[in-house]
């Protein structure tokens, strides 16, 4: 089968199209002939950092149409079309995924739209379960142009929640005031915790949605009321900037960790991640769709999913 596969880790140009062995599949897998391939974060950085094994299939998400289901499991059937995630095997013609990370698509969802629900908008939906967000409340979310910020302002505004975001460009953030986003906080030109204080008139939020991390969510946890909830979802800003736990302890706050991937095979994850399909097949939530190549392409694509100041996912087709 034709994959996009690379053999060092570095820029998009390790990226080579050949052949490679079909994936092996077990018994509690499904085989799917892929038709789109959402890019993920998490797919960026590990090209950048960490090297496969010999033709190892990188990529987390994808959507395609059933073609084998394993003797164990139950509730799929060949033919259907299914949305699915694993931590790698994306990037190919064919890929094989436990059958509790797939979800099936709802008629007249666009395939390409589906392979993007997941990552992005599924650990979104699971941060604002986690961060326990009532109307009425003020949530900020870093990063908020990002593929989980977009997604974390449309819910979080859907459950009449007071939306900031941060970004570094005024115009992307401008751009999701139709998303839901009430104030947009530009990060670089003041630190953003001054900027929320000048905004609240010295109040603070009653949750952090971060997918940033690093000093980012250090300087965010100054302006998170007492017993406030911060989730974090992302580290690109750093694995290792202290956080003072003496303020934690103080302030009764909660840091918790968001990784959907770990649990997306659980029932309460699964019901969220449902409900997400759901709401965009019936127009609920707009996933849009930055840019689409061919996985042959996959250099373009993912240089073009490096570049800020989009608005929606990068794809890939086969």
């Amino acid at each position: 089968m034709k994959a996009a596969i690379y053999c060092q880790a570095g820029t998009p140009d390790v990226f080579h199209y050949g052949d490679v062995a079909p994936p092996a599949t077990g018994d509690n897998d499904l085989l799917i002939r892929v038709e789109a391939i959402s890019i993920e974060g998490g797919d960026l950085a590990n090209r950048r950092d960490i090297a496969p094994k010999p033709n190892e299939v990188p990529g987390y998400a994808a959507a395609g149409e059933i073609i084998q289901v394993g003797k164990a499991v139950q509730g799929f059937s060949i033919g259907q079309k299914v949305a699915t995630f694993d931590w790698k095997g994306s990037h190919a013609e064919l890929r094989a995924a436990p059958a509790a990370h797939c979800f099936l698509i709802p008629d007249g969802l666009d395939i390409k739209v589906a392979s993007t629900l997941l990552v992005g908008p599924g650990t979104a939906a699971w941060a604002i379960k986690l961060a326990r967000l009532q109307p009425g409340q003020t949530v900020l979310i870093l990063g908020a142009a990002g593929g989980v910020g977009l997604a974390a302002v449309q819910l979080a505004a859907r459950l009449g929640v007071r939306v900031i975001g941060t970004g570094t460009s005024q115009t992307s953030l401008a751009k999701l005031r139709d998303y839901g986003l009430d104030d947009g906080i530009v990060v670089g030109s003041a630190p953003a915790s001054e900027q929320i204080r000048d905004l609240l008139d010295g109040n603070k939020v009653d949750a952090i949605i971060d997918s940033v991390g690093g000093a980012a969510l250090v300087d965010a946890l100054d302006v998170l009321k007492e017993r406030g909830i911060a989730v974090l979802i992302g580290v690109f800003g750093s694995r290792s900037t202290p956080i003072d736990a003496g303020r934690l302890l103080m302030r009764r706050q909660t840091i918790i960790g968001c990784l959907l991937g770990n649990q997306i095979g659980e029932a309460e994850p699964r019901r969220v991640v449902s409900e997400v399909f759901d709401m965009a097949s019936q127009g609920q939530l707009s996933a849009p769709i930055d840019a689409c190549f061919h996985l042959s392409d996959a250099a373009s694509a993912h240089r073009r999913a490096e570049e800020r100041g989009r608005i929606g996912r990068v794809i890939m087709t086969v």
